[in-house]
């Protein structure tokens, strides 16, 4: 039983609340007065304790006769403890990359722009970040290659920004069809075989550019370019 304690600390819950929990475990229904004798706590602060763990869903309060019970709920209900921290996590990062973008446009507006290239692995790793952080849920591609490895590595990247935002829109178009179909309602495709660009153009926030050989890729941050990028996908992809 050692090493329980440290396995729910884990979960965020403080010393007192795992000593309480699993003294009320231990007792099934009781008073506050018999689970602050178990888990060597001062009443008042038990029942604040159990308070809190009411909220978490892991002790509840029924009455008999006139008289109050707390019941230690079952261990399954950690898994609910785990998925409301989760949530947290995820609105925060939601807050987070909203705050990133923010300063970056403040800094940017000062700037006429950044271009940025970047070589090797490493490279594409990092532009792969800058995308699967991106405050936009709406993303365009424009590619005449059509590695099925490489796509689908992508759609794995869009489903983890659909995550974190709640929403995407993606619009792509290859050169011919594509094998893989596309069943995501949010994933739209359309083929247009006169397409002569050589590599693959991702538009987001930003706009990234990597040629067939992708010895050098382009990063370009510049609200009048990615708008005027955008303007011409739209363009073509309304003409298909």
């Amino acid at each position: 039983m050692e090493i329980l304690p440290l396995e729910l600390r884990k979960l965020g819950l403080s010393e007192k609340e795992v000593s309480i929990y699993l003294a009320g475990l231990e007792l099934g229904p009781t008073s506050v007065q018999k689970i602050a004798s178990k888990a060597k706590i001062s009443r008042p602060t038990t029942y604040v304790v159990i308070r809190n763990l009411e909220e978490r869903g892991l002790f509840i309060e029924i009455k008999q006769r006139k008289k109050r019970y707390y019941v230690a709920q079952s261990p399954d209900s950690i898994l609910g403890v785990l998925r409301i921290q989760k949530r947290i996590l995820e609105e925060k990062e939601r807050e987070f990359v909203r705050i990133i973008a923010a300063l970056k446009s403040k800094y940017l507006s000062s700037k006429k722009g950044i271009i940025e290239v970047y070589k090797g692995k490493e490279g594409l790793t990092a532009l792969e970040e800058e995308l699967s952080f991106t405050p936009s849920s709406e993303i365009f591609l424009l590619s005449s290659e059509t590695n099925l490895k490489e796509i689908k590595k992508r759609v794995n990247l869009y489903r983890k920004i659909k995550k974190r935002l709640g929403k995407v829109k993606v619009k792509e178009i290859y050169p011919e069809e594509l094998k893989s179909k596309s069943r995501l309602p949010w994933l739209k495709r359309k083929f247009f075989s006169f397409l002569n660009l050589k590599g693959t153009l991702i538009l987001f926030d930003k706009v990234i550019f990597l040629p067939s050989q992708k010895k050098e890729v382009l990063l370009i941050e510049n609200e009048l370019i990615v708008n005027l990028f955008k303007s011409l996908f739209l363009s073509l992809w309304n003409l298909i």
